[in-house]
């Protein structure tokens, strides 16, 4: 089975892009990944975004796109990833209501599953067992 990697992915993405896109700029520049997933969220492309976040989360990324284990665990940046995806959200989104009530992981979780934002609501679900493991 071929590991699909960020570079896979940025190519499937880039071709649909206008050249004056924020996350196509990026892109061609050659941007971190974490930098075109703000990009995309910012933007609307939240397929993109969703599937650069998933693979962030499941090993960490390079650079140039290559897996590569993450120095940094999920919980260390939990809260900044948030508030990047809650900008995004509508007003009326649970999943927002939640983050804005500063609600534990566990029931935002919850609330994103329910809303079908699976990658953001499994980012979290690896944040809370990070916390847990943490806490025992």
């Amino acid at each position: 089975m071929k590991q699909i990697d960020a570079k896979d992915i940025l190519q499937a993405f880039r071709s649909d892009l206008p050249k004056d896109s924020k996350t196509a700029i990026a892109i061609d520049a050659g941007a971190p990944i974490e930098d075109i997933s703000v990009c995309a969220s910012a933007e609307g492309l939240h397929a993109l975004a969703g599937a650069l976040f998933e693979l962030l989360e499941e090993g960490g990324l390079s650079r140039g796109g290559s897996a590569e284990r993450s120095a940094t665990p999920v919980l260390d940046g939990v809260d900044e990833r948030m508030r990047e995806y809650r900008k995004q959200l509508p007003a009326a989104s649970k999943t927002a209501m939640k983050i804005d009530a500063g609600a534990p992981l566990e029931e935002i979780s919850a609330c994103a599953e329910a809303e079908g934002l699976f990658s953001f609501a499994a980012m979290l679900a690896e944040a809370e067992s990070e916390a847990r493991d943490g806490n025992a």
